[in-house]
């Protein structure tokens, strides 16, 4: 089976750097957490009961953190462990890595690196490495990607009209539902279902 993964809020947690560094950040420009279900940080927090629209503050943050963010920030529990069970059972596996370049200080090449570099570190177990700004359905099945993981709610729905998706939760996708739509809370819980999902795609596709 082909398996595609999205890097950034499933191989790590996304959502809690946000929440952890982002109370940091705003904490003495008087910005407060005021939604713990937005998706983006300027949907999170919020300044006088107005969400945060001025486009320097929400880059402010990641300009902050971004390069931390590549570097230091840690894998979800038993990441790497999980992922190397699933190539030893004769998948492959394809990361898919949507850091939008245009949006930070740090140039194209550098972000590659340090997400290599990254993965290296970690141990995190791959066949292929795909860097780009939007996810689709036409880029997956240019890959022949089977079953897809991810957490963002706008892709799961677009994704999971044509191909199962695992939607790892958080607070911002808890409206991700749906028939084609399996999700979980940790790498070994997605392990554990991995079996159950493939049977009932065999028994839709009959």
């Amino acid at each position: 089976m082909n398996i595609g993964i999205i890097l950034d809020g499933v191989l790590t947690n996304l959502e809690q750097f946000q929440f952890d560094y982002g109370s940091k950040f705003y904490f003495d420009k008087e910005v407060t957490l005021r939604n713990p279900r937005g998706y983006e940080i300027s949907e999170i927090f919020y300044k006088h009961g107005n969400a945060l629209k001025d486009s320097k503050r929400r880059k402010g943050f990641w300009e902050t953190y971004y390069e931390y963010y590549l570097m230091e920030e840690m894998p979800r529990p038993f990441t790497s462990e999980v992922l190397e069970h699933l190539k030893r059972h004769g998948n492959h596996i394809y990361l898919f890595c949507t850091r939008t370049y245009p949006n930070y200080s740090l140039n194209p090449e550098r972000i590659k690196r340090l997400t290599k570099l990254w993965l290296i570190q970690y141990g995190i177990h791959f066949d292929f490495l795909i860097f780009s700004d939007i996810i689709s359905i036409d880029l997956l099945k240019k890959y022949k990607i089977d079953l897809f993981v991810d957490h963002n709610p706008e892709t799961i729905f677009q994704i999971s009209m044509d191909i199962p998706v695992v939607c790892f939760h958080a607070k911002y996708n808890e409206l991700a539902r749906g028939e084609n739509v399996y999700r979980v809370y940790s790498w070994y819980d997605f392990y554990e279902k991995l079996d159950l999902i493939c049977q009932i795609e065999l028994e839709v596709q009959r």
